[in-house]
């Protein structure tokens, strides 16, 4: 029986070689879900600055002379690098909505958000009055991938309140500062 065995048993160089196939394997699913995590957060990038931009364009529609500012007040996809912070800003006349955000340091992360996360950062509320208190309000955002999209959701860390970021988020950010 254990003649039967040693001949039917691969040798060592076939299991070598099926060992590298399936490596092979995995470091190709892995490429093909970078590339996906790249494109979704370029995407989302995109997606967050489109927010704001009909935020923006909503709220200066409604008023007699505009006052709202974006900056930068365009932006695609090919703009968006991982390497670095991004950073998007609502003006209202030294009222400002500062948003920051990057991608994490691993294709996804659930280490601060019960969803996983492939973009994450704040958005900050503050006025001059505010920064004469040394205060900032800032609410933590996370880009959770769905599919071939994704959601951008805030967290506000002191009363533990969740949402999807929508243009009313922002709406209700901006009040506080007036």
């Amino acid at each position: 029986m254990a003649a039967k065995w040693k001949r039917n048993r691969p040798d060592r160089l076939t299991q070598l070689a099926e060992e590298i196939e399936r490596l092979g394997d995995l470091d190709q699913n892995l490429v093909d879900e970078s590339s996906r995590v790249d494109r979704l957060r370029a995407l989302g990038a995109a997606g967050l600055h489109a927010i704001c931009k009909g935020f923006t364009d909503a709220l200066n529609a409604k008023l007699s002379r505009p006052a709202v500012i974006l900056d930068p007040s365009e932006f695609s996809p090919d703009r968006f690098s991982d390497a670095a912070p991004s950073l998007f800003q609502i003006n209202l006349r030294g009222r400002l909505l500062q948003i920051e955000f990057e991608a994490t340091e691993e294709l996804q992360s659930r280490e601060d958000f019960r969803r996983p996360y492939i973009l994450f950062g704040a958005v900050r509320s503050f006025n001059q009055e505010f920064l004469d208190h040394n205060t900032v309000d800032e609410k933590s955002l996370y880009f959770c991938p769905e599919g071939d999209s994704g959601t951008w959701f805030f967290f506000d860390t002191r009363t533990y309140r969740t949402g999807e970021l929508t243009q009313e988020f922002l709406v209700s950010e901006l009040r506080q500062l007036l």
